[in-house]
């Protein structure tokens, strides 16, 4: 049996109001700082702060990212306005011009471009526009020569051009050879400088021959070649008549291979005005058979 004497745990009922009740630990913490105004302007202190942070922090790159549209709208703005070479960039809303202009008046078309755009506060011009060089023409003064001293002078400039290299033909033909072509591209564009002069284009060959006319014939087509090539190079055609005098005019001795070459050539001969150029050589006679190799 329990000790009556043993007061542990003993209840006497609520009656006696002497109950064991759970020991309540105040919970008034919380509720009173937040009714506390101190408390209240330290809250609201921490949340600008931060607010703060969070705008410095996020402010800076959307200023750039609007600045970028912005050096975007103005270097567009360039293009579309005739100005590619002006390089644009773009900061705290100043815009600034690098590259290169041609003039002074594209430099400050530059600087007007840019101002028109929208959100653009300043603009610094750094645009560089090369010194202007002046030309000066030197100008030729031919002395007025008399009519056949300045036709000789437009001989002595016709045969320099037909000399170097000499127009030369593959042996036996009137095929003229690769190493010419420069020569008749030079020939070309003086009788295209000189537009009122007229040619008579005159074919040689050596004393060799088959047959009695054959130099004659051959030299009269090698000149029709080299006609045929200035016309492909755009020489009005009556400007340009040919003529073959076979061996009949040398001008070295054909006992030589020295000799002989010099012989075979083309010569060009300056027309004036109412010249008809040199005749052809006498009709051959075949009966003279000439029995060595062309």
């Amino acid at each position: 049996m329990r000790d009556p004497r043993d007061r542990r745990n003993r209840d006497f009922g609520p009656a006696f109001g002497l109950g064991r009740r759970p020991r309540q630990i105040p919970r008034a913490g919380l509720t009173d700082a937040l009714r506390n105004r101190s408390t209240w302007i330290a809250v609201a202190v921490l949340v600008a702060f931060f607010a703060v942070i969070a705008l410095g922090t996020s402010a800076p790159t959307e200023d750039r990212a609007t600045e970028q549209d912005l050096t975007a709208s103005v270097q567009g703005a360039m293009v579309q306005a005739g100005l590619p070479t002006v390089e644009v960039q773009v900061l705290d809303w100043t815009v600034i011009l690098e590259g290169r202009v041609a003039t002074n008046e594209l430099k400050e078309a530059a600087e007007r471009v840019a101002f028109a755009q929208p959100d653009v506060i300043s603009v610094q011009n750094h645009l560089y526009v090369p010194p202007t060089i002046e030309e000066t023409i030197t100008t030729t003064t031919l002395p007025d020569l008399p009519a056949s001293l300045a036709d000789l002078v437009l001989q002595a400039r016709l045969s320099a051009v037909a000399a170097h290299p000499p127009i030369q033909f593959e042996s036996g033909g009137d095929r003229i050879t690769l190493e010419s072509v420069p020569t008749l591209d030079r020939l070309a564009d003086f009788l295209l400088f000189e537009p009122t002069i007229r040619v008579q284009i005159i074919g040689h060959t050596d004393s060799d021959e088959k047959a009695p006319g054959d130099n004659l014939r051959l030299s009269t087509t090698r000149a029709e070649a080299v006609r045929t090539q200035l016309l492909a190079r755009g020489v009005e055609s009556d400007r340009l008549i040919t003529l073959g005098l076979g061996h009949t005019d040398p001008i070295a001795d054909n006992l030589t291979k020295t000799g002989k070459a010099a012989n075979r050539r083309i010569e060009f001969l300056l027309l004036r005005e109412g010249e008809t150029g040199l005749p052809p050589p006498p009709e051959v006679d075949e009966s003279n058979d000439t029995t060595t190799g062309s």
